[in-house]
């Protein structure tokens, strides 16, 4: 009957908090801090806080399982505000690191300042910790708040075609069909681009479609691109408008392509593309969204160009 009452309780505090976590996230997407580090600070911490103060680290036992139970609650919490809030997998997927990792932060601190307090020693460290955790969930409140969000991410490419067999390519219908990488499989591909030209001015579409759940919860969203410049070996574009799901984390400013003819049939290809960071913290976004504009950048390389070398 004990057993069974705990049972009945943990689960009552697990619905609190996922009733609470919700609460709290739909305030900060009120107020326009949903891609603060309130969010992806913040709520961790707090959940974590909470968890960690109803069930005290304890020092005697093996601190692996305890972390384990720890984090099995904080998942069911998470997945649980999601649901709730209609989130999509994407972010979700994006989440779940910095989620874990502050939950394990607030978790190594308590764990430690249970046990230095059994042995009464001095326990700044283990206050320290979640006092910089707290103070960084404040990034990118107030532009004071907020670290460089403009970033460029440059590839440079040998292929073996000329400068006149990739402006063909380039200007002929796109149709990607290629594998990406792992971490490019979590995003949906485009399933439709209108325009084919590379004249200055032109505007070339794109549009997603994202299954917030795979099948169902689905968002419509397109970019427009224009050619901005169109200057021997040189093309510059802009992207003038962004409804797709891609907006809610980054700005995409501009893609921009060089092209130096090495040899008569090997081309060097410097491919950059521009964008502001939307989301904090940027320790955590600004080398996630890095890697993920280098990938794709790699993949439109092999999708649009390396099909015309020879």
């Amino acid at each position: 009957m004990q057993d069974k009452n705990k049972f009945k309780i943990k689960w009552n505090i697990i619905l609190l908090l996922i009733a609470v976590s919700s609460i709290i996230i739909r305030l900060l997407m009120h107020y326009e801090f949903d891609q603060s580090g309130l969010l992806y600070i913040g709520v961790p911490f707090f959940i974590a806080l909470t968890l960690t103060w109803l069930v005290k680290p304890n020092p005697d036992k093996n601190w692996k399982r305890q972390y384990f139970n720890l984090s099995i609650t904080s998942l069911i919490i998470m997945l649980g505000s999601s649901i709730v809030l209609f989130e999509g997998f994407v972010c979700v997927v994006m989440f779940m690191p910095i989620y874990f990792l502050v939950v394990f932060l607030v978790f190594i601190s308590k764990y430690i300042g249970e046990r230095i307090r059994n042995r009464k020693a001095n326990q700044l460290f283990s206050h320290a910790l979640p006092l910089i955790l707290l103070l960084s969930a404040f990034e990118g409140t107030h532009p004071e708040l907020s670290i460089e969000r403009h970033n460029t991410v440059v590839v440079t490419r040998i292929i073996n075609a000329s400068v006149e067999q990739i402006k063909v390519g380039l200007s002929s219908p796109i149709d990607l069909q290629k594998d990406r990488a792992w971490f490019l499989e979590l995003f949906p591909m485009p399933y439709k681009i209108r325009g084919a030209s590379l004249s200055e001015g032109d505007v070339h579409e794109i549009y997603f479609r994202y299954h917030r759940w795979f099948i169902t919860n689905t968002h419509e969203g397109s970019m427009k691109m224009k050619i901005e410049r169109v200057e021997g070996n040189q093309i510059q574009t802009r992207f003038i408008e962004d409804s797709s799901y891609i907006a809610k984390y980054l700005k995409l400013k501009s893609i921009e392509l060089k092209l130096v003819p090495i040899a008569k049939d090997k081309t060097q290809i410097e491919f950059s593309i521009s964008y502001d960071r939307l989301l904090d913290p940027a320790w955590y976004f600004e080398p996630l969204q890095s890697y993920g504009i280098t990938k794709s950048i790699g993949f439109l390389l092999d999708e649009v160009v390396t099909p015309y070398e020879i």
